[in-house]
C-alpha cells in the first residue's frame, strides 16, 4: 500500500492554521493549541467523510519553490570548505525550494546524510545573471533523498539571493 503524501498546512503566528479538502473543496480554519502533542503527520476527517493526511509548517520566512540545480559536499571540520568551481561542479542535487534561512534538496542517488551533518551547497539561480551561490548549513530533515538544509548565516547577508526570494 502506497502512502498518500501529506498536504502542508501553514501555521500563522496566532497558531491557525487553513486546512483544504481535496475532496469536496471545504475550508475549515482551526486553531492549534497544545503544539507539543501533535506528531509531524495527522490525519484529518473531513465533513464529507475523506480522510487524508496533512504535515503542519512552523515557518517564519516565505518559501520559494525552485527547480534549481545544485551540488552539494559533506563538510567534516570548519577548514574543509572547498573552492566549488562553476565550470568543474558536478550536478548531484536540485534544490526544491528556498528561503532566508534554508533550502529543501533533492539529492540524485544514494547518500548516506543524517540529521546535524554539515554541507556546503552551491547553486546557479535562475536570475538574468544566473548568478552563483554558495551557503554552508547543517541538515534539520532527512527523508529519503530529501534533506532540510539551515543555512548558517541567512540569505539577508546575500544581496543576490534576497533579491531573488523576493515574492
Amino acid at each position: 500500500m502506497t502512502q498518500e503524501p501529506a498536504q502542508k498546512i501553514f501555521v500563522k503566528e496566532d497558531n491557525s492554521a487553513k486546512i483544504h479538502c481535496e475532496s469536496c473543496g471545504l475550508i475549515k480554519t482551526v486553531y492549534l493549541q497544545n503544539l507539543a502533542s501533535l506528531t509531524s503527520v495527522v490525519r484529518i476527517r473531513c465533513a464529507c467523510a475523506a480522510v487524508f493526511p496533512v504535515r503542519f509548517e512552523y515557518r517564519k520566512f516565505y518559501r520559494k519553490a525552485t527547480n534549481l540545480e545544485g551540488t552539494y559536499q559533506m563538510l567534516f571540520d570548519e577548514r574543509d570548505i572547498p573552492e566549488f568551481s562553476q565550470a568543474k561542479k558536478t550536478i548531484n542535487c536540485r534544490i526544491e525550494n528556498i528561503s532566508m534561512h534554508g533550502a529543501g534538496v533533492t539529492v540524485l542517488g544514494r547518500h548516506r546524510i543524517v540529521t546535524q551533518a554539515r554541507l556546503i551547497l552551491g547553486f546557479t539561480l535562475d536570475n538574468p545573471k544566473r548568478t552563483w551561490i554558495e551557503k554552508t548549513g547543517v541538515v534539520q530533515l532527512v527523508e529519503g533523498p530529501y534533506l532540510g538544509l539551515r543555512f548558517d548565516e541567512p540569505a539577508s547577508t546575500d544581496r543576490e539571493l534576497g533579491f531573488y526570494l523576493m515574492p
